[in-house]
């Protein structure tokens, strides 16, 4: 029920309470954007793959999850309780997402290091991987959430796309192991 007849106003301020829903339900899909965009990040691909057609930045191209919005066609009433959902998680998104961030560049940091550490390298790796299982259950205590929000014909249709996504993995293995195999062939003639 909006916000204005809530409060009890139905004389001409109502017009005003819309304008303040409409308002806070843009920000709150801001983000929810923003939100799952950090998620999707998290689980993406290899970060700067060079894969042609994986984007500017791996798999998602940073756009990932605002596409599968948008095809959705999630009517209002859909985009409010989704925005709900996730508002409810919005410290846990921030913290897992910061988490992952960190913990890549620990990794990264210990794959470049000038003195070679296995143990250092192991350690970080670790973190890495603690930081995915943590975000593997908020993604899906999160779509735990939203699927009962979503029509039959639109959970199919997030079937599809994650079938569709596991193709492009595959795709994208198939033409690294090309591409080494390639490389060692070249230079070791």
């Amino acid at each position: 029920m909006p916000a204005y007849l809530l409060m009890g106003k139905t004389d001409v301020t109502s017009n005003h309470w819309k304008e303040i829903e409409m308002r806070v339900l843009s920000i709150v899909m801001a983000v929810v954007v923003t939100a799952f965009v950090g998620i999707g990040s998290s689980f993406a691909g290899p970060q700067e793959s060079g894969y042609e057609g994986a984007g500017e930045n791996g798999f998602h191209g940073g756009r990932g999850f605002l596409r599968v919005l948008e095809k959705l066609d999630l009517d209002a009433g859909q985009k409010r309780e989704i925005a709900s959902i996730l508002g409810k998680h919005r410290d846990e998104i921030g913290k897992t997402f910061i988490g992952m961030v960190e913990a890549r560049q620990g990794l990264r940091d210990a794959m470049t290091a000038d003195v070679f550490s296995e143990e250092a390298l192991r350690l970080a790796a670790q973190k890495v991987a603690e930081q995915e299982v943590q975000a593997a259950v908020l993604r899906a205590q999160i779509a735990n959430e939203v699927k009962p929000v979503l029509t039959a014909e639109q959970r199919d249709k997030l079937k599809k796309f994650a079938g569709r996504r596991a193709g492009k993995i595959n795709g994208f293995v198939d033409a690294r192991l090309a591409d080494l195999d390639k490389w060692i062939a070249e230079h070791t003639r």
